[in-house]
């Protein structure tokens, strides 16, 4: 299977690295496929970061990557809302990769930052008659005045959307709330479902397709995510390889797969680690060659 795939899409949290700094085996096989001639493409859900930051962190990492190689939810955002014809006023839950994005685009945004209206001070009225859709990031600042801007935007007609429904970030001893649980909060409040850009759903597929080369049938899709990155490998078609230093363990896994319903959550293959894909991709190209 792997020597079948010319690339490979590689999730970033929980997969080439972990808050405490990059997984063993990242670096060599990252530096490996780019020497072989295979493409790596490293894809994100986190909002958090723009293109530029993801890429200074990978090079701080010592990941041998091009700003070409990474795609992040916020420049899909900012990719798939110009293609719509929103140029704007968007109004964001999120932090400074998403603005960082937008205004690569021209899209001008509103409501990154801390939030300085109460609850009992705020005026619907007050609120920009112009805007033209809501987007919900990951947003540090998130509170109630904030998912009533949201809501009753939405309310009047914007259409909803959201870089993606991840429930929790990588926390160790803590529970790290995701994107998913501010953007639950606003479908409840406003009644609406999003349409969500990130793994595992379509957009984010179009958005690589369009602006990467790519042959899904030699593709193949890493993750440490059941739910998102296996997913949305199976989803377009893919090969799949989960990895087992981020949020999936034996217990989760096993579960997924005796699951009804969750046969597009269970991955081709399971590796320990990125580092034990290394080892058995050189080995088969050695055996090949």
């Amino acid at each position: 299977m792997l020597q079948r795939c010319r690339t490979f899409m590689f999730d970033l949290d929980g997969t080439l690295w972990t808050p405490s700094g990059v997984i063993p085996g990242a670096i060599e096989l990252v530096s490996y496929l780019k020497e072989s001639g295979r493409q790596c493409l490293l894809i994100t859900n986190n909002s958090s970061k723009s293109i530029d930051q993801n890429y200074e962190k990978c090079r701080k990492l010592g990941l041998p990557v091009d700003k070409s190689d990474i795609i992040c939810t916020a420049a899909v955002a900012a990719y798939y809302l110009s293609k719509k014809g929103i140029r704007g006023p968007v109004y964001v839950l999120g932090r400074e990769g998403l603005a960082s994005e937008f205004d690569k685009l021209g899209i001008s945004y509103f409501g990154i930052g801390e939030e300085s209206t109460t609850v009992f001070d705020f005026d619907p009225t007050a609120l920009d008659n112009r805007t033209q859709a809501v987007l919900s990031g990951y947003d540090p600042y998130f509170n109630y005045t904030k998912l009533m801007k949201a809501a009753t935007l939405i309310g009047r007609g914007c259409p909803f959307y959201a870089t993606n429904e991840d429930s929790r970030l990588p926390a160790s001893g803590y529970v790290l709330p995701g994107t998913g649980s501010l953007v639950a909060a606003v479908r409840v409040a406003s009644g609406k479902e999003p349409v969500v850009l990130g793994k595992p759903h379509k957009p984010i597929f179009d958005y690589i397709v369009e602006t990467r080369n790519i042959n899904p049938e030699q593709t193949i899709m890493v993750g440490d995510r059941l739910d998102t990155d296996i997913a949305f490998g199976n989803n377009f078609g893919l090969y799949t390889a989960a990895v087992m230093t981020g949020v999936t363990d034996d217990g989760l896994l096993a579960k997924t797969r005796r699951t009804p319903g969750q046969a597009n959550c269970v991955p081709d293959i399971v590796y320990p680690s990125v580092m034990d894909m290394y080892k058995q991709l050189v080995d088969l190209d050695k055996n090949l060659y």
